[in-house]
């Protein structure tokens, strides 16, 4: 039986491993956006990024080690406030079928938010019919990102919320979001 201590233990020699490797540059670089730049911890499955989006950041903090409860988000292992940056899992690319699911369901709520003519989140969209004309698959994840994102009591983050295909990747065989 491993104990608690034993388990603290090589999780904190895993954490030492990837801050010294960060420390002597071991990493290289493999996207960024408009605020942040991912790099990939070289021979770990381990990237980390760095930000200056504070929201993004506030997120990463709220689900830091609690990827058995947000499942809907890349797991987060370890965040650094001075630097702003956090230590994430790796993540695969998306389907060329899910990229173009999840196109097509931004295509259509785009629609949706001119009509309505102010602030919508995708979540108003999936509840006034937009379910009926998306994918079953993307509707459970839909569903079940918008509980993790009422479990993060964080305000608005629903309506700041950056959801498109390029923020989501496949983590552990599911979607998972790796950018908000």
């Amino acid at each position: 039986m491993i104990r608690l201590k034993s388990l603290l233990e090589m999780i904190d020699t895993d954490l030492k491993r990837l801050l010294d490797k960060i420390k002597n540059k071991q990493f290289k670089f493999i996207g960024a956006g408009d605020n942040g730049r991912v790099y990939e911890i070289n021979g770990e499955d381990r990237c980390f990024k760095i930000t200056q989006e504070r929201d993004e950041f506030e997120v990463a903090t709220v689900i830091v080690g609690r990827w058995s409860e947000f499942t809907t988000f890349i797991p987060i292992y370890y965040v650094d406030d001075r630097q702003s940056m956090y230590i994430m899992s790796n993540a695969e690319k998306l389907s060329n079928e899910d990229i173009m699911m999840i196109d097509k369901f931004m295509d259509q709520f785009a629609q949706y938010a001119r009509d309505k003519g102010g602030e919508v989140t995708i979540f108003d969209f999936l509840d006034n019919d937009g379910a009926r004309y998306t994918d079953r698959k993307l509707v459970n994840f839909l569903r079940a990102l918008q509980r993790d994102i009422n479990k993060t009591n964080i305000p608005e983050l629903d309506l700041d919320l950056d959801f498109n295909s390029g923020n989501i990747m496949i983590w552990n065989g599911n979607m998972v979001m790796v950018d908000w």
